[in-house]
């Protein structure tokens, strides 16, 4: 496995100028900037690599991808089911953590894992809180960048509700599992399509139309009895 390259704050005027091209950090005064650089430090990891394993994340810092993109992992502990998040380039993991300063069990299910090769700044959530509250112009991004994120996620989430086939996924996401051995996604035994549209709560044939069309789009192939997902990160967009 590939070490894991870190580079220091102190190349700070590269790494400034880099997170000046991500959402929450636009259009801000070069000296805020500085200060944030200054609480940051760059990685770099390549695909596959674990950044945080299960447990590991305890919210004392949030990512932003550079290059590449992040796979975040996390497990429903009453269910088992795995929900799969991609961060990909420009995007930001844990910011919103960061700011509210949840309770750190929270984390206990979740693992990061580097989907690419990428490059990752790490910020201080602690010093970036004490950075953003002496610095309007920096609050003020990050409370447009997460009422942006607020507003997608309902709008998803009601259009879930009108939405058959994405009840039938969400279902269907509660039966993939992993192969400890392969890294495969893949659910062992598909239920019937009378099951799933039970369990979904919508009816037979549009739990038929939902499955063929994932394996239509290249998102999951039949492997009889069960289903490969090929695309997790595309299976959880669908379901949520």
């Amino acid at each position: 496995m590939t070490a894991v390259s870190i580079q220091p704050a102190e190349q700070g005027p590269s790494q400034a100028q880099a997170l000046s091209r991500i959402a929450p950090f636009e259009d801000l005064p070069d000296a805020v900037l500085s200060l944030l650089s200054d609480q940051s430090e760059t990685r770099e990891y390549s695909a596959g690599q674990t950044v945080f394993s299960l447990g590991q994340y305890d919210g004392a810092e949030f990512l932003v991808v550079l290059s590449g993109a992040l796979r975040v992992s996390l497990t429903d502990g009453a269910t088992g089911a795995m929900l799969i998040e991609e961060v990909s380039e420009g995007g930001v993991f844990g910011l919103e953590i960061a700011i509210a300063d949840p309770d750190p069990s929270t984390f206990q299910q979740i693992a990061v894992t580097a989907e690419k090769d990428c490059t990752l700044v790490l910020v201080d959530a602690a010093e970036f809180k004490s950075l953003a509250a002496n610095r309007p112009s920096l609050m003020r991004n990050v409370a447009v960048f997460l009422s942006s994120q607020l507003v997608a996620q309902r709008f998803r989430a009601m259009g879930a509700q009108a939405a058959p086939e994405q009840r039938v996924y969400a279902v269907l996401l509660e039966c993939v599992e992993r192969d400890p051995v392969s890294g495969v996604w893949a659910i062992k035994k598909m239920p019937k399509h009378r099951e799933l549209a039970d369990r979904a709560g919508v009816d037979e044939a549009a739990a038929a139309g939902a499955v063929a069309a994932l394996i239509q789009e290249g998102v999951a192939q039949r492997n009889y009895p069960g289903l490969i997902v090929n695309d997790m990160s595309r299976l959880n967009q669908l379901a949520s």
